[in-house]
């Protein structure tokens, strides 16, 4: 089930919420209102490297450590 932001229209508060669908309606958590908003978000990905390892050097086209290495030109 996907998680989504909300924006209360009438307490102002901001939650996110576990839905069925894409669809569902939803209620505030906070003053239980039903005239909610639902937020633009993006969605996190986690890995198990640090950023400054992942994003440090690399061609920048496929990831490889050295560019070049994977065949692709640099």
């Amino acid at each position: 089930m996907p998680i989504f932001e909300y924006l209360c229209q009438d307490c102002g508060r901001r939650f996110e919420t576990i839905v069925p669908r894409y669809d569902s309606p939803a209620d505030c958590i906070h003053c239980n209102s039903e005239n909610v908003e639902k937020q633009l978000s993006v969605f996190a990905v986690a890995g198990g490297t640090k950023e400054s390892e992942a994003f440090a050097g690399g061609c920048g086209r496929c990831g490889a450590a050295e560019p070049g290495t994977c065949g692709l030109p640099d």
